[in-house]
């Protein structure tokens, strides 16, 4: 009976340490959401930008229900918040992880949150200001002759939303590739002879993110997922402790 009081007690403590490390995180994520709400108008007026060569004379962008404007200030400032506050939400789930890995786990982890938050936050700023004037062009380009565009607010936000994410995602391939090659699942040397089929999966893959129509704009996803990859393979090449995981 001891026995089992003296396991149940550490997970007890276990649970309680994860219940604080959550609130922190829930309560950064809300002050964030909230500051983002604050400051909402500013934001929607930046993320418009990018759309304002293709609205017409009035400049407009029009929403269809009275409740939509402010179900799209809430949607960004809970995405945002949360995006913003990412590296302290992080950083409470590393204090959490962090006691029960030894020395040399703890490194490599460290490392790969670290990369995780860094590469979202590139892969979101290259959507917005490097692909998406190509594809809003590409897109316009189809109905500009004979048809009038009429965007509404919920729709492009809910666009732009997706791209971000989407590219947030998949910037995450040097901290995939850094992690398997960690927990040995793959080796270096396998990486290196997968190096031709992984340049021609990320043209499939841009060629159906892009619909493989425009070719412009696949070879401006694909470069960038090659050498995603590649930063990945540099990256194991570039540390130091090579000891890992399993």
């Amino acid at each position: 009976m001891d026995d089992l009081n003296e396991k149940r007690q550490p997970f007890i403590e276990h649970l309680l340490e994860l219940r604080s490390c959550l609130i922190r995180a829930l309560v950064c994520w809300t002050i964030v959401s909230i500051i983002v709400y604050v400051y909402s108008d500013r934001v929607i007026e930046f993320f418009l930008d990018p759309l304002r060569p293709y609205l017409a004379e009035e400049h407009k962008v029009y929403f269809k229900t009275l409740p939509e404007v402010f179900a799209n200030k809430l949607k960004l400032s809970v995405i945002l918040g949360f995006i913003l506050g990412s590296p302290y939400i992080i950083y409470q789930l590393w204090i959490f992880v962090a006691p029960g890995l030894y020395p040399h786990e703890r490194r490599w982890v460290k490392i790969a949150f670290f990369l995780s938050s860094l590469s979202f936050l590139l892969g979101a700023l290259t959507a917005y200001y490097l692909f998406l004037p190509f594809i809003l062009n590409f897109l316009y380009s189809f109905g500009e002759k004979f048809l009038t565009f009429k965007p509404y607010l919920g729709e492009y936000i809910n666009f732009l939303l997706r791209l971000l994410l989407l590219f947030g995602i998949l910037f995450q391939i040097p901290t995939l590739v850094y992690v398997l090659e960690r927990v040995g699942i793959v080796e270096l040397d396998q990486l290196k002879k997968f190096r031709p089929y992984a340049v021609i999966l990320a043209f499939i893959i841009s060629g159906i993110l892009t619909t493989g129509i425009d070719p412009v704009n696949q070879l401006l996803l694909a470069i960038p997922l090659t050498a995603l990859y590649e930063v990945g393979i540099i990256l194991i090449k570039l540390d130091p402790f090579k000891r890992r995981l399993f």
